[in-house]
C-alpha cells in the first residue's frame, strides 16, 4: 500500500507499506503509520508533516497492491485528494470567486439577451394580434353576422335568413284560435309579408299563425345587438339583450272551444296566449344599423319609425288579431313593440320588412 503525490514527471511516492511488521518507508519530514493486515475495513496507511513544507501539499492518492483468492495481482487506486496551503487556497477561493463572477455575469448578460429578444417576439404577437384584430373588425364591417344569444324574430314570408344561427325557425309557432263568432270589429288580416297560411279557418274556427326564427344554439364567440330602436322575440326564462328592456302582449283569444297552440320558445299558454318581447329605444331609428343583408327579415316597429339598416330596404308592415269580444282581457304589459287597437278588441302588431337593395 503506498501514497503518492502528483509532479510535473508523474507520480512520486510518499508513503508506502510492504511488509506486515516492517515500518512504512517514507520521504523526509513526513511520518506515517500503517496496517495492513485484517478486514479490508482495517486496512490503512495514515500520512503526517512533521512541519509544514512544499511536500504537505499537492494533489495525493493511494494506491494498493495484493493478490486475490487465486494469487492473482490486483490493483486498486483511490480517488485523488488536493491539500492546498492556506495562502494559496485563499488565492484559490479568489480565482474561483472571480471565475464565478464571470459566469454570473455571462448569465446576466444571456438573460437579457433572450429577455430582450422574448419582449421582441411578444411585441410583434401583439401587433400582429392587433392587426388581426383590425381585420376582423373590417371584415364584420362589411359581412355584419347575425347577433348571438337566445332571441327569435317573426317569420316573413321568405322564410328564415340563411344563417347558422337560427334553428327550428320553421317548426317554430304561436297558433291563436281568433274571435270566430260575428264580430262589429276588424276581422283577421296581414299584409303581403307574411305567409299565405298566416289566417286560416278550419270548420267555422279562425286563426291567426305566427312563425318564427328562433336563435337558440350556443356560438363559440358573441356578436352583439347594434343600438337602435327596434324590437324583436324574447325567449321564455331567457333574459333580454343588453340595452334591451322586456315586456309581453297577452291575447284574450276564443273563448269558445280554446284551440289556440304553442310549439315556441317566445310564447306562454296559460289560459290565454302571451308573446314575449324585448325592445330598445337606444339611439335614433333613421341611424343606420349594421345587420346581414343576404336575406330578407322582420323587426318589429318600436317608437312610431322603422329603424334604418345599411344595404336594405324597409316596408311598414302588420299582423292584426281580432281577439275575443266579450269580457276582453287583452293587455300591453311593460316593453312591447309599436301595437294599434283599432277595435275594442283588436291587437295590430305592427313590424318592419327588410329587402336587400
Amino acid at each position: 500500500m503506498r501514497i503518492v503525490k502528483q509532479s510535473t514527471s508523474g507520480w512520486d511516492l510518499v508513503a508506502e507499506q510492504r511488509e506486515l511488521l516492517a515500518s512504512p518507508t517514507v520521504i523526509e519530514n513526513v511520518t506515517a503509520s500503517a496496517n495492513i493486515r485484517g478486514a479490508i475495513t482495517d486496512v490503512f496507511l495514515e500520512v503526517t508533516c512533521n512541519t509544514i513544507g512544499p511536500e504537505c501539499f499537492g494533489v495525493f492518492k493511494c494506491q494498493v497492491m495484493g493478490f486475490d483468492h487465486k494469487d492473482e495481482v490486483l490493483t486498486e487506486r483511490s480517488s485523488t485528494l488536493e491539500v492546498y496551503e492556506f495562502k494559496n487556497f485563499i488565492h484559490h477561493l479568489i480565482a474561483l470567486s472571480v471565475d464565478s463572477q464571470e459566469k454570473m455575469l455571462e448569465m446576466e448578460n444571456f438573460t437579457d439577451t433572450e429577455i430582450a429578444r422574448l419582449n421582441s417576439g411578444f411585441q410583434r404577437l401583439e401587433n400582429s394580434v392587433e392587426e388581426n384584430k383590425k381585420r376582423l373588425s373590417r371584415l364584420e364591417t362589411m359581412f355584419p353576422r347575425w347577433p348571438t344569444g337566445n332571441y327569435a324574430l317573426l317569420q316573413p314570408k321568405d322564410g328564415c335568413p340563411a344563417d347558422q344561427v337560427f334553428s327550428g325557425g320553421n317548426q317554430a309557432f304561436l297558433k291563436l284560435h281568433t274571435q270566430s263568432q260575428s264580430s262589429l270589429d276588424p276581422p283577421d288580416s296581414h299584409s303581403s309579408a307574411f305567409p299565405s297560411d298566416t289566417k286560416s279557418t278550419n270548420d267555422s274556427k279562425k286563426f291567426v299563425t305566427l312563425k318564427f326564427c328562433e336563435v337558440t344554439k350556443q356560438q363559440v364567440d358573441t356578436v352583439r345587438w347594434p343600438q337602435g330602436s327596434f324590437c324583436i322575440n324574447k325567449m321564455i326564462r331567457k333574459s333580454c339583450p343588453t340595452g334591451f328592456r322586456d315586456g309581453r302582449v297577452q291575447f284574450d283569444t276564443e273563448d269558445t272551444d280554446h284551440s289556440s297552440q304553442s310549439s315556441t320558445n317566445v310564447a306562454l299558454i296559460v289560459g290565454t296566449p302571451f308573446l314575449y318581447f324585448c325592445c330598445q329605444n337606444s339611439t335614433s331609428a333613421n341611424i343606420p344599423i349594421q345587420l346581414p343583408t343576404h336575406s330578407s327579415f322582420l323587426l318589429y316597429r318600436y317608437g312610431g319609425a322603422c329603424q334604418a339598416v345599411q344595404g336594405m330596404s324597409v316596408s311598414e308592415e302588420y299582423v292584426q288579431i281580432n281577439t275575443e269580444d266579450g269580457r276582453n282581457v287583452d293587455s300591453l304589459i311593460s316593453s312591447h313593440p309599436d301595437i294599434d287597437q283599432p277595435g275594442d278588441s283588436v291587437i295590430k302588431l305592427n313590424l318592419c320588412y327588410y329587402t336587400k337593395l
